[in-house]
């Protein structure tokens, strides 16, 4: 593209836009757009455009706008040997001029990354022993540096910092980071940290359900006579009414997973002896509905608290840093033996090796101990990765499970036969 400007002199030339070299420019919001568009219609272009050999490397949005609006505006022309050297000035003449994210900095640091190896390679060659090895980047030789560390200290940011980016980049370059997320961090609506931390997740859950469909492929069919598989609430008649001590179970968190409290409340009622308890893990954003739905069939006794061993979970949404996990605890009647003394607060292991929302064993080991006699039965409708069956295996209790998913009730069963 060529535009028309004039010197200081008022003599016109000819402005080459490069699109190399504009695509190194991180595009304005909409917002300081217009208010660029406005200052410039009221008060002129009072800032001159950069140009080399009458190519365009700074003013891109100020030449757009007054081309537009036909107002004049002056240029002075900078001097560079190489195109590399001018990439080099670009980028860091953003740095200097614009409020920008972390993640546009790093991006932008990180186009310099093959530049400055080149650099770093030549001038090593060039310097020989009289700088030793070293990278020249301007007209003065610098000492020998690590390329990695230069990104980081260009974009003041740390090393960690650039590798979490590199892994944000190739995440949405295989389309597994979405274009809304990408916009989020270079506006910081969005950390760096999260979306990384939210990719790796995603990587080691794909991990976990290959692993698992191989170990179901490889898995010889075992039918245990306790475990079903299907829905709870279909196959109910499975279990004897009033033959289960304790019902030990985590249903799915989300929000339309709160309709599934109506029908566990309505199988303990059931299922449960009398002073029977149902000890239920529940999402922070479902406990008012989940105590509501279980009570119209139980007897609503205690909240416990699972600390949280993983570290904490930021929910943005809220605002919160969540470090626990409810448990709510229903009685049948009333609980059957008051006398042993629980703690409403318990910690347990990091465990997601069977199932990307399993919990702790040593947590189902600490209830199905205490709430359920060693003559008694344990019962979980949402078996999933079988950490309640092997917690009951453990304790020298009876157990008897429910899962929907046919391959995640295979990996159970291979799980408490092992």
């Amino acid at each position: 593209m060529i535009g028309n400007g004039r010197t200081e002199n008022g003599i016109h030339m000819a402005i080459v836009i490069d699109a190399e070299f504009k695509a190194l420019i991180p595009p304005l919001s909409l917002e300081e757009r217009s208010q660029l568009e406005s200052n410039i219609i009221k008060d002129g272009c009072r800032d001159a455009l950069v140009v080399w050999k009458n190519i365009l490397i700074d003013g891109h949005n100020r030449h757009e706008i007054c081309t537009r609006n036909d107002i004049g505006f002056e240029t002075i022309e900078l001097y560079f040997q190489t195109r590399d050297d001018v990439k080099i000035w670009i980028i860091e003449n953003q740095f200097g001029r614009r409020n920008l994210q972390p993640y546009t900095k790093t991006n932008l640091a990180l186009q310099l990354e093959p530049l400055i190896a080149a650099k770093a390679k030549a001038n090593q060659v060039a310097s020989g022993k009289e700088y030793g090895k070293g990278c020249q980047i301007s007209d003065k030789p610098i000492v020998s540096i690590d390329t990695k560390k230069e990104i980081a200290k260009v974009a003041d940011v740390s090393h960690d910092t650039v590798a979490k980016v590199k892994v944000i980049n190739k995440a949405k370059e295989e389309g597994k980071v979405s274009p809304e997320t990408i916009a989020k961090l270079h506006s910081g609506a969005v950390s760096i940290n999260r979306v990384a931390r939210d990719i790796k997740e995603n990587q080691s859950a794909e991990k976990r359900q290959t692993q698992r469909k191989e170990a179901v492929a490889k898995a010889e069919p075992q039918f245990f006579d306790n475990v079903h598989i299907g829905d709870f609430r279909k196959l109910s008649n499975k279990v004897e009414d009033g033959s289960l001590s304790l019902i030990f179970t985590d249903p799915p968190y989300d929000r339309k997973a709160i309709e599934l409290f109506d029908g566990l409340g309505e199988f303990a009622a059931d299922k449960l002896a009398e002073g029977g308890s149902l000890m239920a893990y529940v999402g922070h954003i479902q406990i008012p509905e989940a105590i509501d739905a279980l009570s119209s069939h139980l007897r609503y006794w205690w909240v416990c608290c699972c600390v949280h061993s993983g570290g904490e979970s930021l929910m943005k949404e809220y605002g919160i840093r969540v470090g626990w996990k409810a448990m709510l605890w229903f009685v049948k009647g009333t609980r059957h033996d008051k006398q042993r003394i629980v703690h409403d607060v318990v910690s347990g292991g990091r465990e997601k090796s069977h199932h990307d929302w399993q919990q702790s064993q040593s947590e189902a080991e600490y209830w199905i101990e205490n709430l359920c006699e060693p003559d008694g039965v344990v019962c979980d409708p949402f078996l999933g990765g079988g950490t309640t069956a092997a917690a009951a295996i453990a304790k020298k209790r009876k157990w008897v499970g429910f899962e929907i998913d046919h391959d995640q009730a295979v990996l159970a069963m291979t799980r408490c036969k092992s």
